[in-house]
């Protein structure tokens, strides 16, 4: 398996735009009429000052082009960066958003003549903070869902958006679970969502004797499950077959890791505790009411059925079930060893099991957002103007078919492409997920529980309540560090 597809992205902050040509300025000196939005090859340039792979150096904006073209007039400014010419900076990750945004942009540019919408690839890790201290930040940053959106918002850096035109129409129109009011605000809009789930490998079913239209709903059952498929025999190459596997390489990446956990954490405790208190202060997760030692326990007695890493994945074909499977993570399915897995025919899916049979089965929202960084009411103004036509039935779908998200947008859900039998299951899932939580705490009360982790449910080396009473103490003291 090619991990490095599953890790989140890190990129080099660059600029990609698209170059209007030199006849537009001419044009501008002899008043010629409007020229149609140019749509050459994207130019990619680095920005003064940056070095490959280092965001920390990224404090010089780059020299802005534009992305397509007006179809009015260009002016004296257009030359300018972007953000002194009054057009709008859209930052995204490496890779297909980058196309995705390009197409967005240009046809919002050729629906508003006169605007301009530069589309540029995000720091390092996400890590706007150098850009925001030198006065350089883009208009609109394209974050995850978690504390990147807190951090932004403690941060006073980020623009509230309810009171913006048309925001509580919008608003009322995205599924109300993926809103978080943060210090007050409405901080961000969502875009596209993912989940995670339980998937298994039907054929793996099949030969263990089990029933591959009968997925485990309980802890139990899963455990059941996982020891009838690792008693398998070896494939004719050798290869051990496993009952389950996790993502123990991820243990040091975070609350972005929490996220893929957290699903069994909330069906344990029924969805009555996250991890801290509302006001972010504390932790609660070591009352009993919470079950994080009975999510210990589960996990403890899982990873038995579960190679140490991931050298050998769910796609490897000789894994029973993963319970921390993506909906955008299709692509890896394409690539399964020997021919493409398919969902529906040798891959099952299911919701993350539950402690005992008519529990709720939880899951917790992974996704994407839009935040506008506060510049100039002009700026802001401008930024809305885009963010309120990327949230337009129409080109959402488009973002969310190109680039594997699920719906927000209630008018969506039913749409035919995500009522296909591959997607409706995710879905249909959707009606119980959990928002992780976007307090920049969060992340270091996460730290603290993957840090026990790997000695409490890898190792096996103390017991639930042990490793309980250990990550409360972590995460108290991380906590008390930063006050």
């Amino acid at each position: 398996m090619n991990s490095a597809r599953f890790k989140p992205l890190k990129t080099v902050y660059i600029t990609l735009t698209i170059v209007i040509a030199l006849a537009f300025l001419s044009a501008c000196a002899t008043g010629s009429t409007s020229v149609a939005p140019t749509s050459g090859a994207a130019a990619v340039a680095s920005p003064t000052g940056a070095t490959a792979g280092g965001a920390a150096t990224a404090t010089v904006a780059p020299a802005a082009t534009q992305s397509g073209g007006p179809t009015a007039l260009p002016t004296a400014t257009a030359t300018l960066p972007t953000n002194v010419a009054g057009g709008t900076r859209i930052a995204v990750v490496l890779g297909a958003m980058i196309d995705t945004m390009l197409k967005l942009a240009g046809s919002y540019m050729q629906a508003n003549p006169g605007k301009i919408v530069t589309v540029e690839e995000e720091p390092e890790g996400g890590a706007f903070d150098a850009l925001i201290a030198a006065g350089n930040q883009p208009d609109i940053i394209t974050v995850s869902f978690g504390t990147q959106i807190g951090h932004y918002a403690a941060a006073g850096v980020a623009a509230p958006l309810e009171d913006m035109d048309g925001a509580k129409d919008l608003f009322a129109r995205v599924d109300p679970a993926t809103v978080q009011n943060l210090y007050g605000h409405n901080y961000y809009m969502p875009i596209g969502a993912d989940v995670t789930v339980l998937i298994y490998n039907k054929d793996l079913f099949k030969e263990a004797g089990l029933d591959p239209t009968k997925p485990p709903a309980t802890f139990a059952e899963f455990l059941d499950d996982a020891a009838k498929i690792q008693a398998l025999p070896a494939r004719p190459d050798g290869t051990k077959v496993y009952g389950t596997v996790f993502w123990n390489d991820a243990l040091s990446w975070g609350g972005w890791y929490w996220n893929m956990l957290q699903p069994m954490y909330l069906n344990a405790n029924q969805n009555k505790c996250q991890l801290l208190n509302k006001l972010g202060t504390d932790i609660t997760f070591d009352q009993p009411e919470c079950q994080m030692a009975a999510f210990f326990d589960f996990n403890q007695k899982a990873q038995k059925f579960a190679p140490p890493t991931m050298e050998k994945s769910f796609f490897s074909r000789t894994i029973g079930m993963w319970p921390q499977y993506g909906y955008s993570w299709e692509p890896n399915l394409k690539e399964a060893a020997g021919t493409p897995m398919v969902i529906g025919q040798d891959v099952g899916v299911a919701p993350v099991p539950v402690p005992t049979a008519g529990d709720t089965a939880y899951t917790t929202y992974g996704g994407r957002a839009y935040m506008i960084m506060k510049t100039t009411p002009e700026r802001q103004q401008n930024a809305w103007n885009f963010v309120k036509y990327l949230m337009q039935d129409p080109n959402n779908l488009q973002f969310l078919k190109e680039l594997g998200y699920l719906p927000i947008l209630g008018s969506l859900k039913s749409d035919a492409y995500f009522q296909d039998p591959a997607r409706k299951p995710f879905v249909d899932i959707l009606k119980n997920a959990v928002m992780p939580e976007q307090y920049e705490a969060a992340d270091k009360v996460a730290n603290a529980i993957l840090g026990v982790y790997q000695a409490a449910a890898v190792q096996g080396s103390m017991t639930p309540q042990e490793a309980v009473t250990q990550a409360a103490s972590k995460a108290r003291a991380a906590l008390s560090a930063t006050k």
